[in-house]
């Protein structure tokens, strides 16, 4: 499908304007901070983020450990234990127990009460441990009937899946005793939905950042930011930060996480009731640097652009016929679907932006010196008027209301290609500001080449640049060209400490 735009779209673009305030960015601007400080101020943020959640895990367990201990001063419920185990109880009476549960305890999903023997013989909510037995019945295979078994005091029983509610459950096992005689037990049931919330807010975690909990099973205890699906006790972290930190109990590096992902990682083993878990904040490497060059991006565009210039290339012709492919003019867009491969032509003054979801789809726009990736004010662009366009506006527009997920941008693979430099600083800009790190924007830039014809090849999930000068041509692979983090991080100067951290 080919795609005219006769005038500039603003659409969404425009309306996702206002950017995510950052973390990192923030860290960055602090005054009088040498870049050797960098990472360390990056680990100093994580670390004061991971103690507020924790010490927020902290305060909610506590205050519920003191309720749930204290019920065998409250003689309302103590009552209310004796009238149940009786039997026969009226309407009424299970009425003010609900009543006084929510007023009392509604911070627990559930309160069981149990006889000597472990026979459930009331519970608030009903579901399938009502009028069972937990040492016989099919409750007999969870922790909290083997810790019950054995041990009779008080118990804190970490998250395990409980059956009877088909979801992630803590237990506080509180003994109830009369004259000596054990009469059961009341036994509370904790959601996992506060943990959740305390450590999936992410304010001040910026686009990446994320804390969760992990137990000594190495399962994850609360939502990736990264996954559609609940991870609850369903993910396994075994990372470095995870073994070094149930091993030495503290830390911070950088280290491949759960997804494979280059991340700085902050983690810390803490006690809860005689219980180990892992708290973990980290943010994504390709955050760090992107933000990074937002900060010194008049120094480092100057040095990618030379370090490109003059980088080495292979000499190789395309295998292309020209006949299998869909043209792509200038002031034009097409996209592509797997099998298919599109071609523009004539690339001199122009600019070329192709995008790609390997698999799945691919976009390659021909940008006149016209459009706003050239623009450097207000004047200009008043002055082109309507002859002025918006072909990244337009793009990443038709992406996300067509083609991914906002949370699916990361996948993007995006090239910019140009014989000059003269789109690149604001190309990359109007990128950028989509939430796109460095680490997915590749620059194919020639200063020798007269001009250039570029290939989207979606059979082979590829971009292939055809240069071509007064004596020659050859061809460059996108796979050929380090992406614009890497770059970042090879020309850095000595002394640099984000380099010297990665």
């Amino acid at each position: 499908m080919r795609i005219s735009i006769p005038k500039r779209i603003s659409g969404l673009y425009k309306a996702a304007g206002v950017g995510v305030v950052c973390l990192i960015l923030l860290l960055l601007q602090g005054a009088g901070r040498s870049e050797q400080q960098i990472p360390q101020t990056v680990f100093d943020q994580l670390e004061r983020i991971r103690s507020e959640k924790k010490e927020r895990l902290t305060r909610y367990f506590d205050g519920i450990q003191t309720t749930a201990r204290n019920v065998k001063e409250d003689e309302v419920m103590v009552q209310f234990f004796e009238t149940f185990r009786r039997g026969k109880t009226s309407d009424q009476e299970e009425y003010e127990l609900d009543k006084y549960y929510v007023e009392q305890y509604g911070n627990f999903y559930d309160i069981l009460f149990v006889d000597a023997r472990g026979y459930v013989f009331h519970s608030i909510r009903k579901e399938a441990d009502y009028q069972k037995n937990i040492f016989t019945s099919f409750l007999s295979e969870t922790r909290l009937a083997r810790r019950m078994k054995q041990e009779r005091r008080d118990l804190f029983v970490e998250y395990e899946y409980y059956p009877s509610s088909d979801e992630a459950a803590a237990f506080f096992v509180v003994p109830l005793s009369k004259q000596a005689e054990q009469l059961g037990w009341f036994i509370f049931q904790c959601p996992i939905n506060k943990v959740n919330t305390i450590l999936t807010e992410r304010r001040g975690l910026g686009r990446t950042g994320e804390v969760y909990l992990v137990n000594q099973e190495r399962l994850m205890l609360s939502d990736s930011r990264f996954m559609e699906d609940s991870t609850i006790l369903k993910l396994k972290v075994d990372t470095r930060a995870v073994r070094k930190a149930l091993r030495d109990g503290v830390g911070e590096r950088v280290i491949r996480d759960y997804r494979g992902i280059n991340v700085f990682s902050s983690f810390e083993r803490f006690e809860l009731f005689g219980t180990s878990w892992v708290i973990i904040a980290e943010i994504d490497e390709d955050e760090v640097i992107t933000e990074y060059y937002k900060k010194k991006e008049d120094l480092y565009r100057k040095e990618i652009c030379r370090y490109l210039a003059y980088k080495p290339r292979g000499k190789h012709t395309s295998t292309h016929s020209v006949r299998e492919m869909k043209r792509v003019d200038v002031n034009e867009f097409a996209r592509a679907v797997p099998r298919e491969i599109l071609q523009t032509r004539g690339v001199a003054t122009c600019t070329v932006i192709a995008v790609l979801l390997p698999g799945e789809f691919g976009y390659l726009a021909h940008i006149p010196p016209t459009d706003e990736i050239y623009i450097s004010g207000v004047l200009s662009k008043l002055f082109l008027g309507e002859q002025s366009t918006d072909f990244w506006g337009e793009l990443i527009e038709r992406i996300k209301l067509f083609e991914v997920c906002s949370f699916r941008l990361r996948e993007l693979e995006i090239a910019i290609i140009a014989p000059h430099d003269k789109s690149f600083a604001h190309a990359v800009d109007r990128i950028l500001a989509q939430g796109i790190e460095l680490s997915q924007i590749k620059f194919l830039y020639n200063p020798r080449a007269k001009g250039a014809n570029v290939f989207l090849d979606m059979t082979r999930d590829s971009v292939e640049v055809e240069w071509y000068t007064d004596q020659s041509v050859f061809v460059e692979c996108i796979s050929e060209v380090d992406d614009l983090g890497a770059i970042l991080k090879r020309i850095q100067h000595p002394g640099d400490g984000v380099r010297a951290a990665l």
